[in-house]
């Protein structure tokens, strides 16, 4: 590459691990044609639908179809919708509160089914049904859970990368718009007569365990591995997003990633063929 060629969209480290995460996926999951079967899910009505279903029904039909997405949705599911929020603390008497550190808005366990066998709960805030792409994201993580559950293979870095791991098999699965769109949020509360203007906190934070730029960069991986362009997913980024998305895209095309993923010494990562304990 040349002194001027597009630069490494992530630190060293950062990319790395991005790679051994890939062939970690493609070798657990079927591989790059596996990986080529499926979608980028967009927020249009080709993938979401128009419905006039509202609530808790509106919840578990977009949960349906993440699950339709990612190729799991025959698995059994249950849906709890929960009342919990963010929780947010003033920075200043009239301006704003935050939400420090980064966290998924929602839960995944494997719970008895009553009959025997198990089922995954997944667990999201009802509040997030005022902004379903960021619900989207929500079920797009949890069910990367539920996804993973298919191996028992160490994730690359152990246990302590496994959140990070989950958002990266998120954006595998196809939902890298929705996870990077909801990464990183910012609102005004209503005040008392029910307008954000005037009066109403701004309220900021993270969804998610990935940055805005990794998760630009592995969409970038992610679907060039899987034989598409990258920048197709642009239009439907936040314009920063958008440039992260070009820039990372712009890197991975100088290369031959499939070869760059393939080459990582997974034992490196403590991710050898061996099932984790």
């Amino acid at each position: 590459m040349g002194l001027f060629g597009p630069k490494r969209p992530l630190s060293a480290e950062e990319w790395e691990w991005q790679l051994a995460g890939f062939r970690w996926l493609l070798e657990e999951f079927g591989g790059i044609d596996a990986h080529r079967t499926g979608i980028l899910a967009t927020p249009d009505g080709d993938c979401f639908p128009d419905s006039r279903c509202t609530g808790d029904a509106r919840a578990a039909e977009l949960l349906g179809q993440v699950m339709a997405i990612a190729g799991i949705g025959a698995w059994p599911v249950r849906l709890v919708m929960d009342d919990g929020a963010r929780s947010h603390g003033p920075v200043s008497g009239t301006t704003a509160v935050t939400h420090s550190g980064r966290a998924a808005a929602g839960t995944f366990q494997l719970v008895d089914d009553g009959q025997g066998g198990w089922l995954a709960e997944i667990v999201a805030s009802r509040a997030q049904l005022a902004d379903e792409g960021a619900l989207v994201a929500t079920l797009g993580h949890e069910t990367a859970h539920y996804f993973m559950t298919g191996t028992m293979r160490a994730a690359p870095g152990g246990a302590e990368c496994e959140e990070l791991l989950t958002d990266l098999t998120a954006v595998w699965l196809g939902f890298g718009i929705f996870l990077g769109n909801s990464a990183r949020y910012g609102y005004h509360t209503k005040d008392d007569v029910g307008t954000s203007i005037g009066g109403g906190w701004y309220l900021s934070g993270w969804q998610g365990y990935l940055s805005e730029r990794a998760l630009m960069t592995a969409l970038a991986i992610s679907e060039t591995l899987a034989g598409r362009d990258p920048m197709a997913a642009a239009p439907w980024l936040k314009p920063h997003l958008a440039r992260d998305l070009r820039d990372a895209a712009r890197y991975v095309a100088r290369r031959d990633i499939e070869a760059d993923v393939m080459a990582v010494d997974m034992e490196a990562y403590g991710a050898g063929r061996e099932a984790r304990a």
